[in-house]
């Protein structure tokens, strides 16, 4: 309770900081000149809403599709707090842990949320991966950048593989005695969360891959709100660039704050 309340001053101080450093006059200045297209800036993220909302439905068997419209509430609200805290973002998980409680119980409910962040990170690595083939067909890439997007289309399989086999490596890890006062709690985590993922695929394929595609969907998707702010601000730009800047935005933003954190420290909390 202490570190979850540490992190959210943290996170609550340091989005101050933000709104202060830029200006509280100007973002009200420049959310004024929006006009009409506030309107459509905040109904373009309703469809990326929708697609999170259906995907975390896909994995929680227990609260099942027909509930996806209140799981669109609970997904605005845990991204509202998880934007509240740029530092980890550490807010909106236990959010989403607390809301799913009125369905089902604690643990049921932390393994839905971890399950789901795994599925949204590895469908942020599969959005990646359409969204380096297409720009290498569509675009011409300088060399140095080609060279970095074939490599990645060539490690991406190998990374998902890897991202299976982690709870044998853990497993492993674990089972070592030298290694015992070495990141053990963290490499128990990360054994019980990544294994969670694979026993929920053996046991519903169709619901987890599905749920996958749809992650993978929702990152092009919500490339309209870019769509949709570029023409806001008078700089109109095409479409599919906007769909291809927002999955490498959700790329960084989830390899350097999403799933180090959630995956471990949130779950044992929870547990």
């Amino acid at each position: 309770m202490t570190s979850k309340a540490l992190w959210g001053a943290l996170g609550l101080a340091s989005f101050f900081y933000i709104l202060r450093s830029y200006g509280f006059e100007r973002l009200a200045a420049d959310l004024g000149g929006l006009g009409f297209w506030k309107i459509p800036l905040i109904l373009s993220f309703l469809p990326t809403v929708f697609c999170y909302a259906l995907a975390w439905a896909l994995v929680t068997p227990e609260v099942g599709v027909a509930k996806v419209f209140p799981l669109m509430r609970f997904t605005i609200i845990s991204i509202a707090w998880n934007n509240l805290s740029p530092f980890v973002k550490v807010l909106g998980e236990p959010v989403r842990v607390g809301l799913l409680e009125r369905w089902i119980d604690r643990k049921q409910a932390t393994k839905s949320m971890i399950l789901y962040n795994l599925v949204h990170a590895l469908g942020t690595l599969g959005s990646f991966f359409f969204a380096s083939l297409a720009l290498l067909l569509l675009y011409p890439v300088p060399g140095f950048a080609r060279t970095g997007l074939l490599l990645f289309l060539f490690s991406s399989p190998l990374l998902i593989m890897a991202l299976y086999g982690l709870p044998h490596f853990a497993r492993r890890f674990l089972g070592r005695k030298s290694h015992r006062n070495k990141l053990v709690l963290a490499g128990f985590w990360v054994h019980w969360s990544f294994s969670k993922i694979r026993i929920f695929s053996r046991k519903y394929p169709t619901r987890m891959w599905i749920a996958v595609a749809v992650e993978i969907v929702a990152r092009f998707v919500e490339g309209g709100t870019f769509y949709v702010a570029f023409r806001a601000l008078g700089q109109a730009q095409p479409l599919i660039p906007c769909a291809l800047l927002d999955v490498g935005r959700a790329l960084l933003d989830n390899i350097f704050f999403f799933v180090p954190y959630q995956v471990g420290k949130i779950g044992r909390a929870h547990v």
